[in-house]
């Protein structure tokens, strides 16, 4: 079991990430959040090193890590894969389109509204999440997120927004219509920032 990795970012997309320790080159898939935190530290140079709180998660068939920005994170994705019918993939997949604080704060307080705006979650899961999370009340009151906060530096949006959405498994085609609407908007964010980014990708999600 593999719980934390610190070394050098090999590669980093906006849901997967490659650190280099002694050697030996780990893949995990990720959040947003820890794209962004790479990001500001330094990626561009590799003179930082990073280090992730990371997860093992194995099948019969395969072997996967999933890391995150700190133990409390991981703790939530530990929680929501512990739940009945929501299995790693599904928790990883809503911790990346809600961010942790925001899907702590949905689930504390059975917000069916929040939750439905992830892809893939229609009403009927987002009601078993909230009724799975409250059953286990006592365990989720004691998960503590930390917070990270600050600015990315300067990149085309669309551009890093487009590896987000074609991460998650649209087409650059899809991606691109969803751009045309959204540049059409008059109330959107001005700038990327690390408390910003998931603002964006759900502005392009409403719009796919």
């Amino acid at each position: 079991m593999i719980f934390s990795l610190t070394g050098r970012v090999e590669r980093l997309d906006p849901f997967f990430i490659v650190i280099e320790c002694g050697g030996v080159g780990y893949g995990a898939r990720i959040p947003v959040n820890v794209y962004q935190a790479v990001v500001s530290g330094g990626f561009d140079t590799s003179r930082e090193l990073f280090t992730l709180v990371t997860r093992s998660v194995y099948s019969e068939d395969n072997a996967q890590l999933f890391g995150f920005i700190d133990e409390g994170e991981a703790k939530l994705f530990d929680f929501v894969r512990s739940l009945n019918g929501f299995g790693p993939q599904a928790a990883m997949n809503i911790l990346s389109t809600m961010g942790a604080a925001e899907l702590l704060q949905a689930m504390q307080g059975s917000d069916t509204a929040s939750l439905v705006r992830v892809p893939g979650v229609g009403k009927t899961k987002a009601e078993k999440l909230c009724f799975e999370a409250q059953s286990k009340k006592a365990r989720l009151s004691k998960i503590v997120l930390g917070e990270k906060s600050g600015t990315l530096p300067t990149q085309n949006t669309d551009e890093l927004v487009t590896q987000a959405l074609v991460s998650l498994g649209y087409s650059l085609k899809e991606v691109e219509q969803a751009a045309n609407k959204v540049n059409k908007l008059e109330e959107k964010p001005q700038a990327v920032t690390r408390e910003n980014l998931q603002d964006w990708i759900r502005l392009f999600l409403r719009n796919l």
